[in-house]
């Protein structure tokens, strides 16, 4: 498992596909917070947007980043095409802390703001929340299901969109309640509960792609 993760680590990092995502990130969020003197919390709601788009961006082009021979021999080598999504979802997760990381402290830096360990915990629960989202849709949008690229992408922005309607969106919901102005101990509860349903989200979604792309191939 570590070999494996240290492969597509390595492999990723050779071929430069992290970086649109995660600089788009940067600058986005950089912008979007700048000045803000409002509640920390209501900050993070827009990190929580900006981490959904950027995180699915992120796991389309790290999955993808093997031509269809290249993963061939890793599932031929490894012997276990779940094995292989799961180390590849982690090596995204790996990239995403970064995100995350910059994610909290950037509207610290950038705005003024009233700082509580508790409003930072909340953050970065809701950015994972939020990335889990974002890997959720990324593997549903890559190559293992779909193989056209434009098909892809207007298939991911849909997906995006309809995470922004609020009925049915745990990424909205987690919105939703960071912009409330309550107190971090407030939000623990319904923050922590709408991660576990991201994590749900996520998993369904893994499954499903491994199963068709087990077909497939």
């Amino acid at each position: 498992m570590s070999s494996l993760y240290r492969y597509l680590m390595n492999s990723v990092l050779l071929s430069q596909r992290y970086l649109p995502p995660m600089l788009i990130f940067f600058g986005v969020l950089a912008v979007g917070t700048a000045s803000d003197n409002g509640p920390l919390q209501s900050s993070y709601a827009f990190g929580v947007l900006v981490m959904l788009v950027c995180s699915t961006w992120l796991t389309v082009a790290i999955v993808n980043h093997e031509n269809p021979t290249q993963r061939q021999i890793t599932l031929v080598t490894v012997g276990d095409s779940l094995r292989v999504l799961a180390v590849t979802i982690a090596v995204v997760v790996t990239w995403c802390v970064p995100l995350l990381l910059f994610g909290l402290i950037c509207p610290i830096v950038t705005g003024d703001h009233e700082v509580t360990i508790g409003d930072l915990v909340i953050g970065a629960v809701a950015q994972l929340a939020s990335a889990m989202i974002g890997i959720a849709i990324g593997v549903l949008c890559s190559r293992l299901l779909i193989r056209r690229i434009g098909i892809a992408m207007l298939t991911a922005a849909t997906l995006i969109l309809l995470m922004m309607v609020r009925r049915i969106s745990p990424v909205s919901a987690l919105m939703k309640v960071l912009s409330d102005e309550k107190s971090a101990a407030t939000n623990a509860v319904p923050t922590t509960l709408l991660a576990v349903v991201c994590l749900a989200v996520l998993t369904a979604a893994v499954l499903v792609a491994r199963t068709i792309s087990d077909r497939r191939e």
